[in-house]
């Protein structure tokens, strides 16, 4: 192993001792959920205001119950250019936007607004509006990951409406590793973004839990059920049955949580880039992940004038 794929399986190991109660997929129950496509496809939400300043909280229906999400309009240069809607990794606190905080929407995106050529809007998954620890114990169930993803994609849907509703302009859809998993998951469901950047994600998501070293923060007994969660969870076909060339996915080659070789068939046909980095050492190389995003909104940009 290389110094990359090192740091995941020591960060991985870590968290699997600090998580020693509190494992995906813990509770007996857990494996009766339905498909998350099927569970994606019929969420649903309403938004109101795109450009105005402040967070604001969004149930999102869908048939596993109601989930509540949040969003917040970070920057708005105005209806002439792209909008950029962007979704955290798992167990980060995508609104704190503090000088010591720690989470991949300020890394990116707070202080370098003069290097996106878009409007930007975050967003927040259910269940990170609380620490890691009670995150987790969430996790417990299969159920509550499934309806966390659908949740986004139905936030992501109605946002991308509302804003197209104001703009008339395109949208651009990135998150990393979790949001990348929701980028993606949306592209499966709707496909009614203008451009997807996932980062560090793929479409086979079954994969992640039972043959990745992330299969340590699964509870002992879900291992028993290692098709159960490719059943529930993998939407390669979905994903796959989109004839549209608006993905730009980055991967990290020495990913050993998302990792390359198992995701990278998914995206046959598009136009992958990769990171020489694995997980953990890739989430951290800011420039890196900007410039990608960026790229992908500078081909969408409007001709404006600066």
């Amino acid at each position: 192993m290389n110094v990359h794929e090192v740091v995941d399986v020591g960060t991985v190991a870590l968290s699997s001792l600090l998580l020693r109660d509190a494992k995906f997929f813990a509770r007996s129950r857990s494996f009766e959920s339905p498909p998350i496509v099927d569970v994606a496809s019929a969420a649903t939400a309403s938004v109101d205001h795109v450009a105005r300043a402040g967070q604001r909280d969004v149930t999102v229906k869908t048939p596993i119950g109601d989930f509540e999400t949040a969003y917040v309009p970070w920057r708005w240069r105005g209806p002439e250019y792209p909008t950029l809607l962007y979704h955290h990794g798992s167990g980060e606190r995508p609104f704190d936007f503090g000088r010591f905080s720690s989470n991949s929407f300020r890394r990116l995106f707070v202080g370098h607004e003069r290097e996106l050529p878009a409007n930007i809007i975050a967003v927040r998954a259910p269940f990170h509006d609380r620490s890691r620890k009670a995150y987790a114990r969430a996790m417990g169930d299969l159920e509550n990951f499934v309806g966390m993803l659908a949740a986004s994609v139905g936030l992501l849907e109605a946002l991308a409406r509302r804003v197209r509703e104001r703009t008339g302009g395109p949208v651009v859809a990135s998150g990393i590793s979790l949001g990348g998993w929701a980028v993606n998951l949306h592209r499966a469901c709707f496909d009614s973004i203008d451009q997807y950047v996932p980062i560090f994600a793929g479409a086979a998501l079954g994969e992640l839990f039972v043959s990745s070293v992330y299969r340590r923060l699964v509870a002992e007994p879900a291992h028993r059920h290692a098709e159960r969660l490719r059943d529930v969870l993998d939407f390669e076909a979905a994903f796959r049955a989109v004839d549209t060339a608006d993905c730009e996915p980055l991967l990290a080659r020495y990913d050993r949580i998302i990792e390359f070789d198992r995701q990278r068939p998914g995206y046959e046909g598009l136009p992958l880039s990769v990171l020489e980095k694995g997980h953990v050492t890739g989430s951290l190389a800011a420039g890196a992940l900007r410039e990608h995003v960026v790229r992908s909104l500078t081909d969408l940009e409007p001709a404006v004038d600066r």
